[in-house]
């Protein structure tokens, strides 16, 4: 039997290489040059993608602004409602807290009613936002003074009396003319 013969391999390059491609730098020039040409394909496919979606993003985008422009509309027409509104509650506020004070005031005069004598007028009758009271009155006699003033000092609703000033007053027949301050209890 005849041995088997190796079969010889043969390549025919229709393209002649130049003798500098057979070198290192010449294989590795070619491998560079094949690498350039895919990034520079892929770069071109990018920058196409990139544009072709540029159509949807201006469209979202006026889509947006429509949207925003319609929203400022509502917004603009509801103003007008709302500076209402914050007028209206301000308002509400004050008459609540006038409500408040006057309902106080009902209070504390109901309380200066009880204890005033029939020898006492109140002349001055200020009260203030710390539940502070200030008056001034004039007593016909010694005796209804100290009985008003015993009346103050006895009711549990008041503290912190202070007698200011006291006169007699000679144009009105020796009548007791004194200003007194004293603090409603909480």
């Amino acid at each position: 039997m005849a041995a088997p013969t190796k079969a010889i391999k043969t390549t025919i390059e229709f393209i002649p290489q130049e003798p500098w491609e057979k070198t290192n730098f010449g294989k590795f020039l070619k491998w560079l040059l094949n690498i350039g040409r895919w990034i520079v394909i892929i770069t071109e496919l990018i920058v196409i993608i990139a544009f072709l979606s540029r159509f949807k993003l201006d469209r979202d985008l006026t889509n947006l602004n429509e949207k925003i422009k319609q929203k400022q509309a509502i917004i603009n027409s509801s103003t007008a409602f709302e500076k209402d509104f914050r007028f209206l509650q301000k308002k509400l506020s004050t008459i609540e807290g006038l409500n408040k004070s006057q309902i106080e005031s009902n209070k504390i005069l109901a309380i200066f009613s009880q204890i005033t004598p029939a020898g006492i007028q109140l002349s001055n009758f200020i009260i203030d936002n710390q539940r502070k009271i200030g008056l001034t009155a004039s007593a016909d006699s010694e005796t209804t003074f100290a009985f008003f003033l015993k009346n103050l000092k006895a009711e549990p609703q008041l503290k912190n009396l202070a007698l200011d000033k006291i006169s007699i007053n000679q144009e009105q027949f020796g009548k007791i003319v004194f200003n007194i301050k004293v603090e409603l209890k909480e």
